[in-house]
C-alpha cells in the first residue's frame, strides 16, 4: 500500500508512550535541560576561543553530542574511494552524528551562527562555487541529504537534482533515530528549509537520550547511468537498507501538505455549513454567509444573527418570470409572511415571534430540499 503525505510526517510531539512515565520523568527532564543549557554556553565560549583545527572541531563535536544527548552507533566501514556520502534525512542533528563519527562536512542553507555551524560540521552551499570542490578533500567526506527536508522515517522522498551530478561513486548512509516519549521531528505549517528548526533542537536537550544508528552501505558506481537513474539506484539502496518505501513526493509537497490539507478541510466544512444556511435564508448572499460562518463557526448562530438583523446584507434579487395573461395562474408554493408593522412589546412575545418565523423558514427550506432531490419523506 502506497504511503500518503500525512503518513510521512509527525504532527504531534508526543509519540504515545506511557503518560505516567512521562510525568514521572518531567522534573528530571527539566533539570537535565538546565544542565545542558549551561554546557551549551561552555560550548559556545569554547567554539569562539579555540582555533579552527581538526582536533579542536572533534572535541567540540563531542561536547555538542553531550549537550544534545546524542549517542551514535556506526555500522559498516567507509569506502576511502568515495568523497560523497548520500543519506536520508530524519532530524536536524543528522549532520552532528555524521561529523562526530566520520568528520564529514554537511551542506546546508541554514541561517545559523558560525560557531554553531562549525560545531555541527555544516558548510553553507553558497561557499562552494563549483561542484568539483566536493572531490578536492577526499579525506573529509561531504554528507548530502538530497531529500531536502526531514520525514518521520517511514518513507524516502524523491531526491532533488542539485546534488546528483556530483562524482561517479557515492556511498549511501542509512540513518535511523530512536527516542522515548517524543517524536524527533515535528512538522509545522511555517517550516522553511533555510531556517534551523530550533524547537526540534530544544527537545533534544530535554530528552534523556537520542540514539542515532548510522549504517554505511556498499558504494554505488554511476557506470553509464544518467543522473536520474543514478539517483534512483542510490535511493533504492537506502530504502532497502532501511526497509521503507520509496515515494514520488518531494520535500516541497510534503512541507506544504499539512497546511494545504488543513485549509482545504476548513474551507470545505465552511462551504457545507453555508449551503445549509442558504437553504434556510435563500435571499442572503453566499459570500455574506461564509464570512459570518468564519466568525461564529455555528449554523444556528449564523441564522439567528441574520434573522435578528445583527448582520447587515443586501438581499439577492430573485428572477421573477413575466406574468402571463391567464386566469389560471398558480399561486406561489412558498410565501414568507410580510412584516405586520406591529412590534411586540414584551421580550417573550418577540422571542416567540422570532421562533415562529425561524421554524417556518426551516420548514419551507426542508420542503424545498425534499422536492429538489425527489425524496420520499412524509412531511
Amino acid at each position: 500500500m502506497a504511503l500518503t503525505l500525512d503518513k510521512l510526517t509527525n504532527d504531534e510531539r508526543f509519540s504515545g508512550d506511557n503518560v505516567l512515565h512521562f510525568l514521572l520523568y518531567l522534573p528530571l527532564g527539566l533539570i537535565l535541560m538546565s544542565t545542558r543549557v549551561i554546557l551549551g554556553l561552555v560550548l559556545w565560549i569554547a567554539a569562539i576561543i579555540l582555533p579552527n583545527k581538526s582536533a579542536v572541531r572533534q572535541i567540540l563535536s563531542t561536547l555538542a553530542c553531550w549537550t544534545f544527548g546524542v549517542y551514535v552507533e556506526l555500522n559498516g566501514g567507509r569506502d576511502p574511494r568515495c568523497s560523497v556520502l548520500v543519506a536520508n534525512y530524519v532530524s536536524c542533528l543528522d549532520s552532528l552524528a555524521a561529523t562526530y563519527t566520520m568528520g564529514s562536512i554537511s551542506l546546508r542553507k541554514w541561517k545559523v551562527p558560525p560557531f554553531f555551524a562549525s560545531t555541527l560540521g555544516i558548510k553553507n552551499t553558497a561557499q562552494f562555487v563549483r561542484k568539483e570542490h566536493f572531490t578536492e578533500i577526499p579525506i573529509k567526506p561531504v554528507l548530502l541529504q538530497p531529500e531536502g527536508g526531514p520525514t518521520n522515517g517511514k518513507g524516502l522522498l524523491k531526491f532533488t537534482d542539485w546534488s546528483i551530478p556530483i562524482g561517479n561513486r557515492v556511498q549511501p548512509l542509512a540513518i535511523t533515530v530512536e527516542r522515548v516519549f517524543t517524536n524527533v521531528t515535528v512538522h509545522r505549517p511555517n517550516d522553511k528549509s533555510d531556517v534551523f528548526p530550533w524547537w526540534d533542537a530544544l527537545w533534544f536537550l530535554w530528552t534523556p537520550c537520542s540514539i542515532f544508528t548510522l549504517k554505511l552501505l556498499p558504494a554505488v558506481d554511476r557506470m553509464e547511468d544518467s543522473d536520474q537513474v543514478f539517483a534512483e539506484r542510490v535511493r533504492q539502496a537506502l530504502a532497502d537498507a532501511l526497509q521503507i518505501e520509496v515515494t514520488e513526493y518531494t520535500w516541497e509537497e510534503l512541507n506544504r501538505g499539512p497546511r494545504v490539507r488543513r485549509r482545504a478541510a476548513i474551507q470545505s466544512e465552511v462551504m457545507r455549513r453555508a449551503r445549509h444556511v442558504k437553504e434556510v435564508l435563500p435571499l442572503v448572499p453566499l459570500k455574506d454567509i461564509v464570512k459570518e460562518l468564519e466568525k461564529t463557526r455555528s449554523v444556528d448562530v449564523t441564522i439567528t444573527n441574520f434573522l435578528e438583523g445583527l448582520v447587515p446584507y443586501t438581499p439577492e434579487v430573485e428572477s421573477v418570470a413575466e406574468p402571463q395573461p391567464s386566469t389560471s395562474q398558480a399561486p406561489p408554493k412558498y410565501v414568507t409572511p410580510l412584516p405586520t408593522g406591529t412590534f411586540p412589546k414584551s421580550a417573550k412575545e418577540r422571542q416567540m415571534s422570532f421562533q415562529d418565523r425561524k421554524a417556518q423558514m426551516i420548514a419551507e427550506a426542508r420542503q424545498r430540499y425534499i422536492e429538489k432531490h425527489k425524496l420520499q419523506i412524509a412531511c
